[in-house]
């Protein structure tokens, strides 16, 4: 059974902080272990400011993990596994060399919580082909398959709303793109995230939004 949190944005309202508790309990924050994907190295700031917003949270043990460097047998042991963003073509490429798509797949319908934050969000998902075909430019890595992890069928386009406004045209090339190929787009704006428990999809925003 899938125990999925997929957002835009990590932890950046209490309600979100809130469905991030709920996936994980009950646990016992002073002994669980969270790993978190890294996508642009384990020194990044930005890395480092979301370990420290997990470990305020009560988290004792929190580590930060590069798939490619690192000992990926934590993640069996991990009690919740954080994907992060990133560049979604990158963090496919990464995580296929290592292996690591099926792995992912088989801990997510195990029931291990994931936390998937914009780019690892869509790779929970089941494929990259609404962003190979929006944005064929971001495929520097060029993949030919955009075969992702698989945890969930809901494909995700997170920042919706600030991607319109660069590109007032993005919700006619979405609904087309849908339309093509029969599949459904779950658009996602920067403060909104889908907590997914077994069958239960459940729409998490701001409170008071």
């Amino acid at each position: 059974m899938s125990n999925l949190l997929l957002s835009s944005r990590a932890f950046c309202h209490v309600t979100l902080t809130h469905a991030f508790l709920a996936l994980v309990s009950p646990v016992n924050r002073t002994t669980a272990k969270i790993v978190i994907i890294v996508n642009n190295g384990k020194k990044h700031p930005k890395m480092l400011e979301l370990q420290q917003t997990v470990r305020r949270l009560g988290f004792v043990d929190v580590q930060l993990l590069d798939v490619l460097t690192d000992d990926l047998t934590v993640l069996d042991t991990a009690t919740a596994i954080i994907l992060n963003g990133g560049y979604e073509f990158l963090l496919l490429k990464n995580l296929r060399q290592m292996h690591l798509l099926q792995r992912l797949r088989q801990l997510a319908l195990a029931g291990k919580p994931i936390y998937g934050i914009s780019a690892g969000a869509i790779l929970l998902g089941p494929d990259l082909d609404l962003y190979a075909q929006l944005y064929p430019e971001d495929n520097t890595e060029r993949l030919t398959t955009t075969t992702a992890i698989g945890a969930t069928t809901i494909r995700i386009y997170p920042h919706y709303e600030v991607h319109c406004e660069l590109n007032p045209q993005l919700p006619q090339l979405i609904a087309d793109w849908a339309r093509q190929t029969g599949a459904s787009v779950t658009r996602l704006t920067n403060d909104q995230g889908l907590l997914l428990q077994g069958s239960r999809v459940q729409l998490i925003e701001r409170s008071g939004s």
